[in-house]
């Protein structure tokens, strides 16, 4: 069995500080910008009773972490370790392009959809389990891997691995009425997960004192819902919530396939959107830090 390797946290940290200032692939020519900037990293243990929970929360298909990492290395591969998760903050220069927008995303935020959502988030990804391989533990990602999927569902799509759930089991932060994730960093941002069976010490729910929604402003104490008006398809409500199926249809539809295409981006990724992630309080910090 490995032993706990404590240390190892500051060196999976700064290995991924590294890898997202100095990769090519975070850097978009055109806008001379990052996609990202500096990431937060934190840790779950990989038998955190949360992940069980998720099979209710989320969806019965939802793996925990024991499963994902024994469908890669076999059945009874696993004895314990740990998930990494990951928070690439979007960069200034294309949240501030995006705040002007009323109704489409910018072109800046198309180019992140194509070139930093898909190429450079999975490019990270890759990087953290060969980073993790070469250190002699095994990893994998499972949005990487041929059994992740996503499914329709009544209420919209479900996948089987929630890289905003496994953030929330890290401690990263809380979700909020549009369904985004709160960070410390905000809710202009992109996560990514990897299992691994190095063992170190997990970080803390500061959650568990102030709720799955924590840091929403409006869920939390009933003011803000700039996102509401942000929205452009009055897809967001403050008794409903988030309308999965109108976002989605939205966001990768035909018409936003053929505005990434449009503006340099590919159709197989779509415009995204973004409105209700810039311009609002929690664009780039906690808000609840100054609301308290």
């Amino acid at each position: 069995m490995l032993e706990s390797v404590p240390d190892m946290r500051e060196n999976i940290i700064a290995e991924m500080k590294t890898y997202v200032s100095e990769d090519k692939g975070n850097v978009c020519e055109e806008l001379q910008s990052p996609y990202y900037e500096e990431p937060i990293i934190q840790f779950a243990a990989a038998n955190d009773p949360l992940f069980e929970e998720y099979k209710r929360v989320v969806g019965p298909d939802h793996a925990t972490p024991q499963e994902a990492f024994e469908r890669s290395f076999g059945m009874r591969s696993f004895d314990g370790g740990t998930v990494i998760s990951v928070v690439l903050p979007i960069s200034e220069t294309i949240r501030k392009a995006n705040r002007a927008q009323k109704y489409r995303a910018s072109r800046e935020w198309v180019l992140l959809r194509t070139f930093g959502d898909e190429y450079f988030v999975q490019s990270a990804r890759r990087h953290l389990t060969g980073y993790l391989a070469g250190l002699g533990y095994r990893a994998v990602a499972p949005l990487d891997t041929d059994w992740y999927s996503i499914h329709g569902a009544a209420g919209g799509p479900i996948s089987n691995w929630s890289e905003r759930h496994i953030a929330y089991a890290a401690g990263l932060g809380t979700f909020s009425i549009n369904d985004g994730f709160i960070t410390e960093k905000g809710i202009a941002i992109r996560l990514l997960s990897v299992v691994t069976d190095l063992k170190v010490t997990p970080d803390a729910r500061t959650s568990s004192a102030t709720g799955h929604t924590g840091n929403c402003l409006l869920c939390s104490k009933g003011i803000c819902g700039v996102c509401i008006t942000r929205c452009p398809v009055q897809a967001i409500s403050k008794d409903g919530g988030h309308d999965k199926i109108a976002c989605m249809k939205f966001v990768y539809g035909q018409a936003s396939r053929d505005f990434a295409v449009l503006n340099g981006g590919e159709a197989k990724s779509g415009a995204g959107c973004g409105l209700c992630q810039t311009k609002v309080p929690c664009e780039s910090r906690n808000p609840m830090r100054t609301a308290r």
